[in-house]
């Protein structure tokens, strides 16, 4: 099977890797950039093209999708046109939903929008705790901090983190309802704030807010800051059953229910040791699900309920109400700003 990659960037690469090292595949990259095709091909051996033309003439039966957000919709349209799997990073755009999972059933296509956190192991138990023991969801909330100028320095102005429209406050917003809906369930209602508290450069946004109301009943609340020297992402929940608490980077799980006579403290890896197996697995099931052995678990639809959960944040921020979430819109492009 033929695997071509777009973009080998820092996720293009760590895709390159983990398909290159799969028997059975023999894969691509087409990059405008000279440079990283030079060293793609010096680390793994691969094909390189520098004109897109070329490389679909190379004949890829799928195509990964590793360019920046907002960049994706003309190769996803591509891979439905030509008849192509494919699989895209996450986006803060879903790129019109209905319209993508119609051709693949159509044409018999795996079209596959990521949900890396989806496998991660304490994500994983997670879900399983909460299915067991929570009982009635009540609420939880996930606060998320992180530091956006150490996130790749050396890239300066060209990386598009450091633009307003794809800052990662932003993106990190859908990037973590794709994982937290599947298991809290989606929001209905969303009153949403974005600011900027911190002295970041530029007139970047560096925080996030939404509170949510949610379908399966209960609220969920998810806050996202880039101005904060430290890393911190940890979350908690709360039901009939009792509370689960739960941290990504250590892989701490504590559950503790009306039965227990203490919290159950549960360790699943801290994320260094564990996050390229998590992106293996990933891309590996995407192999997987094109040769039929097994289902990709996220699909277009999923993605885009958690980029209309955005947009009605964001309606929410201009219009000082709750605003109910539209499952067929996508945020704004650009971000508009509160008058």
């Amino acid at each position: 099977m033929k695997i071509l990659q777009l973009g080998s960037g820092s996720m293009g690469t760590r895709r390159l890797r983990d398909l290159h090292q799969r028997p059975g595949l023999t894969v691509g990259l087409f990059d405008e950039r000279e440079d990283r095709r030079l060293r793609a091909k010096e680390r793994f051996g691969v094909a390189v093209f520098s004109r897109l033309e070329d490389a679909l003439a190379w004949g890829p039966e799928a195509l990964v999708i590793s360019t920046p957000p907002g960049t994706k919709g003309d190769y996803i349209r591509l891979a439905l046109e030509r008849g192509l799997h494919h699989f895209i990073e996450a986006d803060i755009w879903a790129y019109g939903a209905a319209g993508i999972e119609r051709v693949s059933r159509e044409k018999n296509l795996v079209s596959a929008p990521s949900a890396s956190l989806r496998y991660l192991p304490v994500v994983k138990a997670l879900g399983e705790q909460v299915r067991s023991a929570l009982g009635q969801l009540l609420s939880y909330q996930l606060f998320m901090a992180t530091y956006m100028p150490g996130w790749h320095a050396s890239e300066g102005s060209e990386y598009y983190a450091r633009h307003r429209n794809t800052a990662p406050a932003r993106e990190m917003i859908p990037f973590e309802l794709s994982w937290l809906n599947p298991i809290f369930g989606d929001a209905t209602e969303v009153a949403g704030r974005y600011e900027k508290y911190g002295a970041l450069p530029g007139d970047t946004e560096d925080t996030w807010s939404l509170s949510m109301r949610l379908q399966s009943g209960g609220v969920g609340q998810l806050t996202i800051t880039m101005a904060c020297p430290v890393e911190y992402r940890r979350g908690c929940c709360f039901g009939t059953g009792g509370m689960i608490t739960w941290d990504i980077y250590t892989g701490d799980l504590t559950v503790q229910t009306a039965t227990d006579q203490a919290p159950r403290q549960l360790n699943f890896g801290a994320m260094g040791s564990v996050l390229e197996a998590m992106y293996h697995q990933e891309i590996n099931t995407f192999v997987d699900a094109t040769q039929g052995r097994q289902p990709w678990l996220q699909s277009y639809a999923l993605s885009q309920q958690s980029c209309a959960t955005v947009a009605a944040a964001e309606r929410s921020h201009l219009s000082g109400r709750w605003e109910p979430v539209d499952p067929a819109r996508e945020p704004e492009h650009p971000l508009p700003r509160r008058s």
